[in-house]
């Protein structure tokens, strides 16, 4: 028994130290994703502080411009299903925030809202877009409404998928269900012990794990897309910058409640997944019951990535919400 006993917890600790090992990872060269992932569309502006900001200018160079902004751990490839089916109607224009995508690291070590804001600045100064519409998903959403209330002369309207709003009170049951359902790569980031280990063991698991939690159809959490998140968290330094953002990331959210909705003065379309496992569906009320112009759908069976979930609904939806701020 005792010899049992022994074995058992020799192969215990075998497989720990397996498992472990399969899970680090060392970083991947930044040209060696720029080739595999780039391609003829992707582009690169360099702001007047250094950063190197990877982005798409795509669709109808003649029609409305509309900036599409990425939630976190995301990137621009998020939007791939929804910009063939917009591409004759607008002006579309993708970009990876700072830690993200083909941007990864910058050398400013900013990974603050105010600096993925001036990204979007510039980019809209470079590309010289005029008056644009903004659409953002998730984290992407926050950084959107954000920039309504800072430049809100040069927005033609917002779009808020599934968006990141105000930190409001929760019940203890509401945050023990948003904790359970929260992916266990972005909980283990807030701890500091973590965060340095993190550095290095980064398992697929996660990317698979956060892919799944994201979507209501199990059959989107594809391998091929969970694999795409994996090797882009891998950049040369963008797992460290993705981990300082918890804790250290400035977020104005923090010191304003639903009211800040209020002076949104630009019109606004919220659409939102019903089966939200990220941000509750139940959020996008302060929208609506705070921002004067807006209008909000709630997509069933549907999770946190919209425009990934239900790209031809989403579609559909900002053309007639595109039409609408034009008759206006």
């Amino acid at each position: 028994m005792k010899r049992l006993a022994k074995w058992s917890g020799l192969l215990t600790i075998v497989v720990l130290c397996v498992s472990i090992l399969n899970g680090v990872y060392l970083d991947i060269d930044r040209s060696e994703l720029e080739a595999k992932y780039g391609g003829s569309s992707s582009k690169f502006m360099l702001m007047e502080n250094g950063s190197r900001i990877h982005y798409r200018d795509e669709g109808h160079a003649e029609k409305t411009p509309l900036v599409l902004i990425h939630g976190f751990n995301g990137s621009l490839f998020n939007f791939s299903k929804l910009v063939p089916l917009i591409a004759d109607d607008f002006r579309v224009i993708s970009l990876d925030l700072p830690g993200f995508g083909l941007t990864g690291a910058v050398p400013t070590n900013d990974y603050s809202t105010e600096n993925f804001i001036q990204v979007v600045q510039e980019l809209s100064q470079e590309l010289e877009l005029g008056k644009f519409l903004i659409a953002g998903n998730s984290m992407g959403g926050g950084v959107s409404w954000r920039f309504a209330l800072d430049y809100p002369d040069q927005l033609l309207g917002l779009i808020l998928l599934a968006s990141s709003g105000v930190r409001v009170e929760q019940s203890n049951q509401q945050m023990e269900q948003k904790e359970r359902e929260t992916p266990v790569a972005w909980r283990l980031m807030r701890s500091d012990v973590m965060k340095s280990f993190l550095t290095k063991f980064t398992p697929k698991f996660f990317a698979t794990q956060g892919l799944s939690s994201s979507v209501y159809d199990q059959e989107l959490a594809t391998s091929e897309l969970a694999n795409q998140f994996h090797e882009l968290t891998l950049m040369e330094g963008s797992r460290a910058a993705i981990l300082s953002m918890f804790g250290s990331r400035t977020d104005r959210s923090g010191f304003s409640g639903p009211e800040i909705f209020r002076d949104i003065v630009v019109p606004t379309l919220v659409i939102h997944g019903k089966e939200d496992n990220i941000i509750d569906v139940g959020s996008s009320k302060y929208f609506q019951e705070n921002i004067p112009n807006v209008e909000v759908k709630i997509y069933e069976k549907i999770g946190h990535l919209p425009m990934y979930e239900a790209p031809q609904k989403t579609a559909r939806d900002i053309k007639d919400f595109a039409e609408f701020v034009g008759r206006g």
